[in-house]
């Protein structure tokens, strides 16, 4: 019977399974240390003292072809002061100066239509009529580019006209 027990597997699994712990167990316990004083580093090897004080005293030259990059120095210098607010509108380029009308650019009259109000104006051999919203580039050809109707006073005879896009921009009035 003690054969039937062996050919059919009941004492391997314990045996093999026995000597799966230990053989866990075993390489644990060897590679702890309880002393932490024992690991240590290798000593750098020395550097060499010319070789220390070329790589010090020369920049690298740049290679053929390429162009070099600026220094950290180069760097800062040309980082500007930034705006407190990026998304507030653009002064005018000339500082407070009042904004220039384009040449060829002309008022000449305005008009109620269908109760609307509306400008005549002439720019560049045309003419028709501009309304408020309306915008030079985008949806008329009777203005300067990015230059937009901001006002037409039919009873004053005004147009005022904004030369940017944007709420803040500068504006200018013309009349009759």
């Amino acid at each position: 019977m003690a054969s039937r027990r062996f050919e059919s597997g009941w004492s391997r699994p314990r045996l093999s399974s026995a000597l799966a712990v230990v053989a866990l167990l075993v390489p644990a316990r060897c590679g702890s240390s309880s002393d932490p004083e024992t690991i240590s580093l290798p000593p750098a090897p020395p550097r060499p003292a010319a070789a220390a004080a070329a790589t010090t005293a020369s920049a690298p030259q740049p290679t053929a072809g390429f162009t070099p990059l600026p220094t950290p120095q180069q760097v800062v210098a040309e980082v500007g002061v930034g705006r407190v607010d990026p998304f507030a509108p653009l002064p005018p380029a000339g500082g407070d100066a009042p904004p220039v009308l384009p040449e060829g650019l002309r008022f000449n009259g305005v008009i109620l239509a269908s109760g609307r109000p509306q400008a005549l104006v002439q720019f560049q051999g045309n003419a028709g009529s501009v309304r408020v919203g309306d915008q030079g580039g985008r949806t008329t050809d009777l203005l300067p580019n990015a230059w937009k109707v901001a006002a037409v006073d039919v009873a004053q005879g005004r147009l005022t006209l904004a030369t940017g896009l944007s709420k803040g921009s500068p504006r200018i009035t013309l009349e009759l």
